[in-house]
């Protein structure tokens, strides 16, 4: 009986020791989560009411609010970030159309048209803009050039101008990431309901406004959320063509107080800290809507996929679309590819104006090199640590069963939420103010965190998706033969999800070679990578040679495109 009641006790000594052990590794996760989300927004905002220069010690008060909100400047991009963010409504009528044509009616092409969109969300924004600079420069544009010698008129467009910003996002950004965030939620539907309306006598558009949008509103909802949230992280395309027309937005407007001599600190943070609150409450109904998105999925055992028909009409459709995708994506990158074998940018009229000058410059340049090596490192590293990182969370987020859980989910979409241009901010002074963190500054290390900080949400809720889809009998069985944890997760797990992960790595390291506005103000002489090295000589006037940095990118991004056109990888609605 004694050694009966010792085994009692070692065992429930030994669960004991294992439950607390978990729940030390749970209340870890959160305080590491938390330290690299919270931490750096907070000391964001409490540094916004800070008014000594940087390395003083704190003082209290409200100049760095004063002078930002007093300033006109200030006050002229707060006025066109919110009038900007209006494209986001546009967008969405195009990309719900346009999604319901590709997946449910099913026009001539949809396969190469949904492959353009793809194409579009990874290329490098600066690269189309400047050729949509060939095209439409009001001096040397070529659609310009042409217009003045066909018409008697003066007519012509310029891209230095609202209408200029508001089509470059949305032929590029807005319209075709909102269809590829949009199209899942179009093949999950059973058309069966379309088919009732129909054989009621209601018209295709009538069944697209009574039938489809109602069953995928939730589905809308959360896109609009995520668009709203996008359209404030804008910079680079403001920086090049808006700036010419004196048009800022809150980033170009951050950008150009921290880089002012002396930088205006407090002046970005406080202009900073207004939009977290506007981005809090936005992440806060996004996680409201998701949750409800995700009971609205309509799914049955008998489903039918037949697609919708509308006669003589997807033949007008198809054209359309085909004629969009050429002129907003392939015409100015074609211009850009065109441009940068020019003497000078735009000059279409001079003797000889091609030359291979500007990619022998350029590719001959050493601070191309070491901008080419950081962005390989760049890519390499954030998604090869990103996918460990995002997949040991993405399982905790799975296995969690303690307090806390929610608030864990909440500030894993936090990045996601927060620009591009704030968070590097935040970082930034992060780095430079923390004397524990402030020997990284300078180096690729700063850049790799927040690159990996800023794709956390996409890349940690995707792969957490995969893993729920492993069904749990699979693992039981393996344990029952035997098998220990390790075992199970390495040899049954990891070859289920591995295509997934496949994608994510894929994914990252497009998004960290593309982006600008997270390490712009983070990045060194020496750490400097290709896309901002793009936007510099963009900005200092060099066209031709931000033209051939641009086709290198642009070519990337066709490649990674194609390969995960390969692995026939699909965005969910919920993995924004």
């Amino acid at each position: 009986m004694a050694l009966v009641m010792n085994g009692r006790l070692r065992s429930i000594r030994r669960v004991s020791g294992l439950r607390q052990i978990r729940l030390m590794m749970h209340v870890g996760v959160l305080v590491a989560v938390a330290l690299v989300t919270l931490v750096p927004l907070v000391l964001l905002v409490l540094n916004s009411f800070n008014e000594a220069p940087l390395g003083k010690p704190f003082a209290w008060g409200i100049k760095g609010w004063g002078q930002a909100f007093h300033a006109p400047q200030t006050l002229n991009a707060l006025k066109f970030s919110f009038l900007l963010s209006t494209r986001t409504f546009l967008g969405l009528l195009a990309a719900f159309l346009i999604s319901w044509l590709l997946v449910r009616v099913r026009i001539p092409g949809h396969s190469f048209i949904e492959f353009s969109l793809w194409i579009a969300w990874f290329l490098p924004p600066l690269s189309v803009t400047i050729g949509w600079m060939t095209l439409l420069d009001p001096h040397y544009g070529l659609i310009n050039q042409a217009l003045k010698t066909i018409s008697p008129f003066p007519v012509g467009m310029n891209i230095y101008s609202f209408a200029g910003i508001m089509w470059v996002h949305l032929s590029l950004l807005t319209v075709p990431v909102m269809t590829i965030l949009l199209t899942p939620a179009f093949r999950q539907m059973d058309a069966s309901f379309e088919e009732s309306a129909r054989s009621c006598g209601s018209g295709p558009l009538k069944t697209l406004r009574r039938i489809v949008l109602p069953l995928l509103w939730p589905s809308v909802l959360v896109v609009t959320i995520a668009g709203l949230i996008r359209s404030l992280e804008a910079f680079e395309i403001e920086q090049l063509i808006g700036i010419p027309a004196g048009i800022y937005v809150y980033g170009t407007r951050i950008y150009d107080l921290v880089r002012w001599d002396p930088p205006l600190y407090g002046q970005a943070m406080a202009l900073s800290t207004i939009f977290l609150g506007a981005l809090g409450l936005l992440i806060v109904l996004y996680q409201i809507l998701i949750r409800y998105g995700e009971f609205a999925t309509i799914r049955s055992a008998g489903m039918s996929f037949r697609p919708s028909l509308i006669g003589k009409w997807r033949y007008l459709a198809s054209g359309f679309l085909f004629a969009w995708v050429a002129i907003g994506i392939y015409l100015p990158l074609g211009m850009v590819l065109l441009g940068s074998f020019m003497k000078f940018f735009g000059m279409f009229h001079i003797d000889q104006p091609f030359t291979l000058k500007h990619w022998v410059s350029v590719i001959s340049d050493p601070t191309f090199e070491n901008a080419l090596g950081n962005s390989l490192l760049l890519g390499f590293g954030v998604a090869t640590i990103g996918v460990v990182l995002y997949s040991l969370l993405g399982i905790f987020m799975i296995r969690a069963r303690y307090f806390g859980t929610s608030l864990l989910h909440f500030m894993v979409w936090i990045p996601w939420a927060i620009p591009g241009i704030l968070l590097g901010l935040s970082l930034l002074w992060l780095f430079l103010s923390v004397p524990v963190v402030k020997f990284f500054y300078g180096t690729l290390f700063v850049l790799i965190f927040a690159l990996i900080l800023k794709d956390m949400p996409l890349g940690a809720q995707m792969i957490r998706a995969a893993f729920l889809q492993v069904g749990g009998e699979l693992e039981q069985a393996s344990r029952v033969v035997g098998a220990g944890s390790f075992t199970t997760f390495r040899r049954i797990t990891m070859p289920l999800v591995a295509p997934m992960l496949v994608s994510v790595f894929i994914l990252v390291f497009m998004s960290s070679v593309r982006d600008i506005s997270t390490p712009i103000l983070l990045a060194f002489p020496s750490t400097t990578p290709l896309s901002v090295l793009m936007l510099e000589r963009s900005v200092a006037g060099e066209i031709e040679k931000a033209s051939v940095i641009g086709v290198i990118l642009s070519g990337l991004a066709i490649v990674t495109a194609l390969i995960m056109r390969r692995l026939g990888f699909r965005f969910g609605a919920g993995a924004v």
